[in-house]
Parts: structure tokens; sequence; C-alpha cells
């Protein structure tokens, strides 16, 4: 009789299997960023229009969360209609803080809130960034004095400003709520002296594999500012785990420069992330494939686009019981997208 892979074997204790292992019951998360991909559909070019509103990042980490046992979900961000867009569209245990993460005072009343809501954070998302100015890298022939041109035209305060979300935002947004991680420590030693498994409080950086890769194609303030955010997320996993935090790194996606595709005659870029789906990066991936699904090998080795359930296997087993002795660990995720660039990733 053929083995049923369904079927528990005989004595195989709980603790390891699947549904108790990447689940994350009664956790309370906070995500910034985390109503991103909730835009209604609108026209992007001359020639392309959005069927229907693809989930960003942010959303796609809230969704994981909310479907697999998390009592709350926490999404902050500046645009109070996205967020109570994505909160009525996820679940009732999804709830919306308008909070700018670059701005102390907006943090502290967010985490306020949490505290006065909750009383402790068991995982600190942040995943909320900017694309920054969009500078091509030199072409050939380019003078030295030309190509800085380039950069001297957009203002400096564009490029410092990628670096005050991306990077100090990250950590503020970890000072603000560290009592309410060590909070949730405390609760989570109490559930495990009733039996439970809980693994320590936690916060997860959205990074990109922009931190990696030498050549920018999505803009150098973006990828240095993604490198440095990497980095900040190793300083924390140095310095939380004496009170028992830990901190980790998904670097997703892949950066794009998306006007020579789009409008070569325009001035006007965006950054995207063309390995995961998103609103923006929706032209460019009908560009290469009509379908949004079979990308060249030359783009993706993987030759497809990220998925929700791609961004909620990385998530779940880090937030989960799976991924509990986890701390300082980066996770490329990517379909093999860095491969095809010079890059400091060492794996």
């Amino acid at each position: 009789m053929a083995d049923d892979a369904s079927q528990t074997p005989a004595g195989q204790p709980p603790s390891i299997q699947a549904g108790t292992l990447f689940s994350v019951p009664g956790l309370v998360a906070v995500v910034t960023g985390g109503g991103s991909g909730s835009h209604p559909p609108r026209l992007t070019s001359d020639a392309h229009k959005l069927k229907e509103t693809a989930p960003g990042i942010g959303r796609m980490l809230t969704t994981a969360l909310a479907t697999n046992g998390a009592a709350k979900v926490y999404i902050l961000g500046r645009r109070e209609a996205v967020l109570r867009e994505a909160a009525t569209a996820i679940g009732p245990n999804v709830h919306a803080l308008v909070c700018d993460v670059s701005a102390t005072s907006s943090l502290a009343a967010a985490a306020a809130t949490v505290a006065r809501e909750t009383g402790h954070v068991d995982l600190l998302l942040c995943n909320a960034g900017v694309g920054g100015p969009q500078v091509k890298a030199p072409t050939e022939g380019m003078t030295a004095a030309a190509w800085a041109a380039q950069h001297l035209d957009h203002a400096q305060d564009a490029y410092t400003r990628t670096f005050d979300v991306n990077v100090s935002a990250v950590w503020y947004t970890t000072m603000a709520f560290l009592a309410l991680l060590d909070a949730g420590n405390k609760r989570s030693e109490r559930d495990k002296r009733e039996g439970g498994a809980v693994p320590s409080s936690q916060v997860i950086v959205t990074s990109s594999i922009g931190a990696f890769n030498k050549t920018a194609p999505g803009g150098w303030a973006y990828g240095q500012s993604k490198a440095a955010v990497t980095l900040l997320a190793k300083h924390l996993a140095g310095v939380l785990p004496r009170w028992d935090i830990r901190a980790n790194c998904i670097a997703p996606g892949c950066e794009l420069l998306v006007s020579s595709l789009l409008r070569p005659s325009t001035s006007s870029v965006a950054h995207v992330e063309t390995v995961f789906p998103s609103e923006m990066a929706a032209p460019i991936v009908e560009l290469y494939t009509g379908d949004g699904q079979d990308m060249p090998k030359a783009m993706i080795p993987m030759q497809r686009m990220g998925d929700e359930q791609d961004m909620a296997g990385v998530l779940l087993f880090l937030a989960s019981r799976a991924g509990a002795y986890c701390n300082g660990a980066v996770i490329k995720i990517d379909g093999g997208r860095l491969e095809n660039f010079p890059s400091t990733w060492c794996a």
C-alpha cells in the first residue's frame, strides 16, 4: 500500500508539524507600510492600464500574518484612506494607524496607541520605504562633468530624504516600540510557563537586493540606503539579544528604472520592485510578458514574478516557531535576480 504523505507518521510530535511550526497564533504585530499596494487601478502609460490592484510587499506581509493566527496587526502609514481600505479588505484583526515613520512624535503617538490597546508587541516589521532620486549609470562616452550634473539636478533633500525614510526611520521606529517588544517577551515567558511555545520578540527589516547590487539600477541613494539598513539590522541583532529581542532582515525584489521602457521621451522615472508584483511594476511586466507570469531568464532566472506565497513563506518562517532560532539573518528572495549582476552578496 502506498504511503499517504498527508498522514502524520505515528508518534510524530505535534511540535514539528507544519501547522504548528509556521503559524503565529496570538501574535501582535506592527507593520510600517503595511497597506502598500491597495491603490485603485489607474492609467499608468499610453498603452497599459492596470486590470486590478496588485498587493505590494507591505500588504503581502500584513495578509500573511493576519490569515495565520495573528491576534492584531497594526499597519502604519501616512495615507489614512489606503490604510483603512487595506484593513477592511484583509480582516478584522488588522488595525490602521496613521503615522509618519520619519517623525519621532508621530511614532511615539502610534506606540502609545498600541500600548494602550494591547500593552505589548511581539513582532515589529519595518517595511516602509521610498525609492529616492533616480539617476542612470554613466553611458559610453559620457563625461564625468555630465554625469555629475545629472545628480546635481536633483535637490540634495531628495537624496537625504531617502535615508530619512529607509534608514533613520527604521532605527527610530525600533526605539519607539522597543519597550513594547520587551513587554512582549515578558508575556511570552508567562505563556511558556503555561506550556506554550512562543518565539521571543523580534524586529524584521525589509531591505532589498539593491543593498548588494554594485550597478545600482534602482538609484544610487536607494541602493546605498538599503545597504545601510541591512547593516542597521545586523547592529540590532547584536545589541537587542540582551533583552531577548531578535532582529532579522528580508531582502526582496529588484530595482528598475521604468521611464526608458514606458516613455523614452520623458524625464520622469519611477522606482519599482519588479521581482514582486505591484501597481507600479505592472506596466513593466506587461511590456515583457503581456500576462505578468513568464519573465525572461535574463531578467529573473526563475522566469516568474514572486507572489504572496513566496513572501508569506519567508515571513512566516521568521515570525513563527520555525524561525525562532534566527537572529542576524538576511534572507534574499528574488528568484535569482541578483545573480545577474556584480554584487557583494556572499551566500
